[in-house]
Parts: structure tokens; sequence; C-alpha cells
């Protein structure tokens, strides 16, 4: 089972780095070729089909709900939601056994894993590369989600939300952790009936912008607050021999420019249909 949930976790990894290095039409040239030879059916595309008006009116949507009490604590949440999804993916595709992941009221939380086999250097560099993934994750997740708009449509983007929801539902430690997970997928999946809508295209569209601007807001953030024990970039740091400080600089640097260009290619849609 753990080999099943490995091969899992690298081709999940695939997907996604072909998406945010703008390979997806690629990556849908490669599912078309497999769906002929093995007889399946071709991934149906229902590319983004919003105005630019409405485009753009999603984007200062996603903006205002990543500042605006109260939509900012709902979407700091699916951050970390992200965030600890991004931590337990890497640790399964580095062969780690996920255990339990813990959201708190906060948007705070921790995801925990066991490895095995003796510790070795190789072993290090895993634990630093899970901790290094946290910081950007949810940056990644829109980047890729903002591909999967502008290619297949937010069909795709709200199953991938539910099966994130449903991937820490499984693995929640908490009653919050649970309620938060499990409402995350449902609605995902409620949402699913009216992708045909320009209602529902439009609140992804704004769903995508809160998430890149809110885990930009966040990380910037912490570059002027202390690192503390236990930090991402601190565990980066002791196992990698690195500066806690440098190490977070680049997961900031990184999760800045992914978010950017989340939204660089929703905005560039809009501007193209003008």
């Amino acid at each position: 089972m753990w080999s099943l949930l490995r091969i899992l976790a690298l081709t999940f990894l695939l997907v996604v780095g072909a998406l945010v290095t703008g390979r997806g039409g690629w990556l849908l040239q490669v599912l078309d070729t497999w769906s002929e030879t093995f007889g399946a059916t071709a991934m149906p595309r229902a590319p983004l089909s919003l105005s630019p008006v409405a485009t753009v009116g999603s984007l200062a949507a996603g903006c205002a709900a990543a500042v605006v009490r109260p939509t900012r604590r709902a979407v700091g949440q699916l951050v970390t939601l992200l965030h600890e999804v991004g931590h337990t993916v890497v640790a399964a595709a580095l062969g780690a056994r996920p255990r339990g992941i813990v959201l708190r009221h906060d948007a705070s939380g921790h995801a925990t894993a066991s490895w095995v086999g003796q510790a070795s250097p190789l072993r290090r560099l895993a634990l630093g590369s899970v901790a290094f993934v946290g910081l950007p994750a949810a940056a990644v997740a829109s980047a890729s989600a903002a591909q999967l708009l502008l290619l297949v449509g937010p069909r795709m983007v709200l199953w991938s939300v539910a099966g994130a929801g449903v991937l820490v539902a499984l693995l929640a430690r908490s009653v919050w952790s649970l309620l938060i997970a499990s409402g995350t997928a449902g609605l995902a999946v409620a949402a699913l009936g009216d992708t045909a809508e320009p209602w529902a295209a439009s609140a992804v569209v704004a769903l995508v912008t809160a998430v890149a601007v809110k885990t930009t807001g966040d990380n910037l953030r912490r570059l002027r607050t202390p690192i503390r024990e236990g930090d991402d970039a601190r565990v980066v740091g002791a196992n990698l021999g690195l500066p806690a400080r440098s190490v977070q600089f680049v997961q900031v640097a990184l999760g800045a420019t992914l978010s950017g260009f989340a939204l660089w290619w929703i905005a560039r849609h809009a501007y193209m249909g003008w």
C-alpha cells in the first residue's frame, strides 16, 4: 500500500510541476495519447470563458476576500490546509508514511509522518525538502489552479480542492481539522454541479486569487518576525546546514513568484479578451 501511495504522490508532483512551469498543454497531449492507447475517455475541456469585465471583477473580489474580515479568516484556513497538504504529499513521495494533519483556529497547523529506516544524509535531505515546501505550497496550488482554469476550466480546479479536503479529512487529528477539511471538500463538490454557470467560474477565479494574495501576504509578514523553534525554515536549516533566514527568504520569493504568475495568467486572459 505504501509503495502505491508513493507512486501516486510522485505522479501528482509531476503533474503539478508540469502545470506551474507552463507545460500544461504538453500534459494534456500526454493524457490524450494515453486515452487513445487504452480506450479511455479523454479529459473534457471547458476553458475559462469569462468576459474581461467579469474576470477583472473576480480578481478584485479575490483580492478583497484575502484582506477583509471575515473572509480572510476562511481563506487563511484554506491556505493552511494547502500548506499541510504540501508537506504530506512531498513526504509520501519521498518514502514517509503520513500519520496526521492538525489545523487550528488561528490558521496554524502541522502535519506528521513516520520514516522507515536509519537516519542518513539522504534522510536529512528528505526532511529538509518536506519542510521547505510548506510556505510555497499554497502558491504552487494557486499557480496550478490558474493553469487548469485556462486549459480545462473550473471543474478540474474544484475537483482538486475537493481532493485536498478529502486527504486532510482522512488524516485529521482534531475535530476542527475534520470540520475544515470536510467543509472544504463539501463546498467544492457542491459547486461542481454549476460549473457551466458564469458565476461558478467567477467564484473559482476569485478563490484562486484570494489564495495567491493571502499566502503572499502571510509569507511576507514572516520575514518581519523572528524565526521560532519548529518553523519550517529552521527545520530546513537544521537538516541542510543553511541559515534559517536565508531559507525563508527563498521560500517567500518562490511563493511570491508563483502567486504572481497565477494572477498574471488570469489577468492576461482578461487582457486578450478585450
